[in-house]
């Protein structure tokens, strides 16, 4: 078993030490507080995130995969990534590049590269593992990255967890690197669960801990993609599990959970306040409402590939952000990260939240 490196703040019975994770949860929208009480008192503020695909092409075809089902690839142009990055320099923090699998883009290492220079201070890529092969792909992200978020989605298929066996050795010869070059990169894992899985939550979590991962993100299965109306599958007993395997982790590998993505509670808001503080930009140029409505046409809030001068404040997409309320909204029952956000702001305009209080992982990555 590989050990980490990561500062820990508890300590089990049997005196091993703990680390929880703290990567994800509604308090995240507060990572930067200025930004934040500018927001309540009204005024225009650049977001803490920018999500950006670079291609919809990716090396799997997900059923319900909203990038690669969609019935022509697209892939964003130099120019607007140039300009995108740009406008943003200095005052967006955080870039998640997404997909897609945004490795297979010609475009991924110079965007890692041209980020840094823009001022972008966190660099996180979401990737299936696919190209962890290609030397171009490794030395950008031990060179530019901060986190990578690797996509175990199959792994419960029918031949277990040997289905997955090439992206652990990919992890396992990953991790081996930056032990040995001294990068700052971090290995983080997500997985899908449901009731159905909760029984071989631990097998994975071994899997990924042994194979030299530094964190393992759990979030719930979500059906009905396909149909823009997604909802949580059944969960039932999936927290538990998640506890448990949170408390016996140690040694820097860390495991857990938004608790708050399976909480019985409707979220509420009047205006999608997190798409002020977290930016979703498609492979084709577009800005949308949220992650879990990317690629859906009603939900495009402003074309960006006109490069407009005053994209973030046109009244147009303001007005946009400001009609989707809750009630309404067909992509509520996702309870993704951007409508636990809005439901939080919705409290915090009331006068009745508090700050994030223990620091986040990857702040700026909303």
């Amino acid at each position: 078993m590989r050990t980490g490196d990561l500062a820990g703040s508890g300590v089990a019975a049997s005196g091993v030490e703990v680390v929880p994770l703290h990567v994800a949860g509604p308090a995240k929208v507060a990572a930067e507080p200025a930004k934040l009480a500018a927001y309540l008192r009204g005024e225009r503020i650049y977001p803490t995130s920018l999500e950006l695909d670079l291609t919809t092409a990716c090396t799997r075809s997900c059923p319900e995969c909203p990038s690669t089902t969609a019935p022509v690839q697209q892939t964003l142009s130099r120019e607007t990534l140039d300009w995108l990055l740009g406008s943003l320099d200095g005052q967006t923090p955080g870039l998640l590049l997404t997909g897609g699998e945004p490795t297979m883009a010609p475009l991924f290492p110079e965007t890692l590269a041209l980020a840094r220079r823009r001022g972008f201070v966190e660099i996180a890529v979401v990737t299936n593992g696919g190209c962890l092969d290609e030397a171009h792909v490794l030395q950008a992200l031990l060179a530019h990255a901060s986190t990578i978020r690797l996509s175990l989605y199959d792994w419960t298929g029918p031949t277990g967890m040997a289905a997955t066996a090439g992206t652990l050795r990919r992890i396992t010869a990953l991790r081996d690197r930056i032990d040995r070059e001294g990068s700052p990169l971090r290995i983080g894992v997500s997985a899908l669960t449901s009731t159905g899985r909760v029984a071989r939550l631990a097998e994975l979590a071994a899997s990924v801990r042994d194979a030299g991962a530094h964190w393992l993100y759990f979030h719930p299965l979500c059906r009905k993609w396909g149909q823009g109306a997604p909802e949580l599958d059944d969960q039932d007993g999936v927290l538990d599990e998640i506890d448990r395997i949170a408390a016996t982790a140690s040694n820097g590998f860390q495991a857990g959970a938004c608790p708050e993505r399976y909480a019985r509670y409707e979220p509420s808001f009047a205006g999608y306040h997190a798409a002020h503080f977290l930016l979703v930009v498609g492979a084709d140029g577009c800005n949308y409402l949220a992650p879990e409505v990317k690629y859906q046409a009603a939900h495009v809030i402003a074309d960006l590939t006109a490069r407009p001068a005053d994209a973030l404040g046109a009244e147009s997409r303001l007005a946009r952000i400001r009609s989707v309320r809750s009630q309404e909204y067909p992509a509520r029952g996702s309870r993704h990260r951007g409508i636990l956000y809005s439901d939080w702001i919705e409290k915090a305009l009331a006068g009745g939240q508090e700050g994030p209080g223990r620091p986040f992982m990857f702040p700026f990555i909303l």
